[in-house]
Parts: C-alpha cells; structure tokens; sequence
C-alpha cells in the first residue's frame, strides 16, 4: 500500500498520531533482530547454562532454573540494555525530533528517552508495572509528552515480563483493567493515527495486548501504519490487515523514518534541538512530595538531584536548610558511587539491591525532615 505521508503528517501536527517501538527497530547492521542478540549475549540456549533452564524462542521467554536465579540474569539484561545499539540510536535521533505525544515502547530499556535527553526534548516518562495500579502521570499528556514502556522497565525487577508466568499474570492485569493510567489510556482512544515501528507481530500474544489497547476497535476513526516485517509469514499478515485494519507499507523502518522526517522537515513540523535544555524531570521535583513521587517511580537520580536543588542556597537560603544540603549532596555521592560499581560488575546482585534500598531509605527519611523543616518555618 502507498503511503500518505500528507495524512501522517498532519496527524502529527494536530497531536494525534501515537508512536509504537518494538525490539525491530533495534535490529543490526547484519539484520540481527534485539531478541536475537540479547539471548547471543546470555548464552541463553546453553543446555549449561547456571541459571537459565530453557530459553524459549517462539515466544522470547525464559525458564529459569530456580527463581533465585532471576535476579542474576536481569542484572545480565541490565548489562545488555545499557550497551550500544548505533543502528537504533540513528532512527530514534531522527524520531525524538518529530513531535509526538505519545509514545509506546515495547521494549523495557530507556534508550528512546536518553535520545530526547540528549537532545533536550522535554518529556515524562513512565511504565507499566503488571502488579501495581496505575500510577498518575506527572502532569497530563497535553503538556508534556510522554514516552511510555509497556512491558516495565529495566529497572523495576518485578514489572518486566521475563516468563510464561509473567506474561499470564500480565494478561490477567491488562484485562481486568485498573492497571492503565486512565489519562494515557483516554489519549490513546482520542487519536487519529497509530504507527507501529518494529513490533513483533508474529508473537501471538501481541494480538492480546493490541486488543487490551483498544486497537481491534471496529468502526474507529483512527488508522494503523506499520512497514511490513520482512519475516511475517502472509496468513499472520492478513490477520492483522483483517482483525486490526493495519495498513502494512511496503517502506522498511529505517527508509519509512527517513522519509516521514523529511516529510516533517518540509512542513517545520521538527522539534528544535536545544541541547542542554534541563529535562523536565528535574522540574518535576519542585516540592517534597513531587520528590516522595519520583522515589515510587524509580526514578532515585532524579529525586536525588531534585532534592539537591530544592535545597540550594538559591531555593532555601535559610541557615537550618546547609546540614540538609550537605547530605543530600552526600546522599547523591554515595549513588553515583553505587552505579560506578554495578556498570564495573564489581557489585553482587545482592549486595546492589541492599546498597539501593538503603539510599531510597535514607532518601525518603530526609524529605521528611524537610518537610519537617518547612513547617517549622511556617
């Protein structure tokens, strides 16, 4: 099918069109796909392997030897996801520039949202935790764009989706509903285009997850995009031309990227890049509750830096506030000393989540006493 780029474009422009990343875009310059190369990097089919039993590849699921054991391999997986994917990076530079609303990732790395950083795209970010209740955003969706994982995130352990287990406990969440931030999940009904990039579409539990997103929707006014996958075998293909009315075009992701931002480009529709722009997550963390969010969130680096600057003698020029100072700065070294050693590999897994939990203890125990401080001053 030919592409309308005017359509998609002007989708675009009126904040209507919603992004959706899978593992393909990550794929190599020698067409090895994300999967292949994590379970390369694992040594995943190794009938030896201490700690994985079976590694399943229809479906990219593991089975691990005894459950202790996964912890170890999502340290592994933490290891992997933070190397270098050239090919990756060169679509998603050129994606942070066009102005998206939203955008779904189904992979479980930050590596999108590093790009928009880096090139100082003001975003929020969030992802979804199978086990936990939706969490609000940080602020709605119209203000601030937002760029979400919708299998977990690195990170968080319990929220990625490892194993045949963890994908039906998935199912069970997404399906009972409650599970989806209501104000992205309203978003996502409210727009006119969706783009699929890179989605693994010949996993049958795809279709589920497209279904729980409101997708398969007959009768709705929005249209799906997607380049056809070089693998999709044509029943599947005709299943979701079918059941989901995607519109496959004929363009790889790489080449149907490349002409949507020159597309873009021609219309001065492309985010300017401002490099060295804060992002707005530090902006997020204005009072101690916002801190007290970001800590839920995961996000500890952040909180850290927020708190750092909430006590600044710039915000908090007050003599009673410099022994607070001094240990929020002191609290930030003791992390950054903790992330040198697990990216150095000189951290047990063990030893890493005990260091972590005693910062967001300590953490968490000094936004109150700045809590406390403030209302002192009262």
């Amino acid at each position: 099918m030919q592409t309308d780029w005017n359509f998609i474009a002007d989708t675009i422009r009126r904040k209507k069109c919603v992004l959706f990343i899978g593992p393909q875009v990550y794929t190599d310059k020698n067409g090895v796909h994300l999967e292949e190369a994590l379970c390369r990097s694992l040594d995943a089919r190794n009938p030896q392997h201490p700690y994985i039993q079976s590694f399943y590849d229809q479906d990219g699921f593991f089975l691990f030897r005894e459950n202790k054991f996964r912890t170890r391999v999502i340290s592994q997986l933490r290891d992997f996801y933070n190397g270098n994917f050239p090919e990756a990076e060169a679509i998603l530079e050129k994606l942070a520039r066009i102005p998206f609303q939203i955008v779904v990732s189904f992979t479980p790395d930050r590596l999108f949202s590093r790009v928009m950083e880096r090139q100082g795209v003001a975003h929020q970010t969030s992802f979804y935790h199978y086990g936990q209740a939706a969490k609000p955003l940080q602020k709605p969706v119209q203000e601030l764009p937002v760029f979400f994982n919708q299998l977990g995130w690195i990170e968080e352990d319990e929220s990625l989706v490892l194993t045949h287990n963890d994908l039906f406990d998935y199912l069970e969440a997404v399906f009972t509903g409650g599970h989806i931030n209501t104000d992205l999940k309203a978003e996502l009904m409210q727009a006119n285009n969706y783009i699929f990039l890179g989605l693994p579409f010949g996993k049958w539990y795809m279709q589920l997850i497209l279904r729980v997103l409101g997708i398969h929707a007959d009768g709705a006014n929005f249209d799906r995009i997607a380049p056809a996958p070089e693998s999709l075998d044509p029943a599947t293909r005709t299943l979701y031309e079918q059941e989901f009315k995607i519109q496959f075009v004929e363009e790889n992701i790489q080449s149907f990227v490349g002409e949507l931002y020159e597309r873009c480009t021609e219309k001065g529709l492309l985010r300017q890049e401002s490099a060295g722009i804060a992002a707005p997550e530090v902006k997020l963390g204005n009072t101690p509750d916002e801190i007290m969010d970001l800590i839920a969130y995961g996000e500890t680096r952040r909180a850290l830096e927020s708190l750092r600057i909430l006590l600044s003698p710039a915000r908090h020029p007050e003599p009673r506030y410099r022994e607070l100072e001094m240990q929020a700065v002191l609290m930030m070294s003791r992390f950054e000393n903790l992330e040198r050693k697990a990216q150095a590999g000189v951290l047990h897994t063990q030893e890493d989540n005990v260091e972590r939990a005693k910062i967001t203890y300590d953490l968490a125990a000094l936004i109150n006493r700045v809590r406390e401080a403030a209302l002192q001053a009262a």
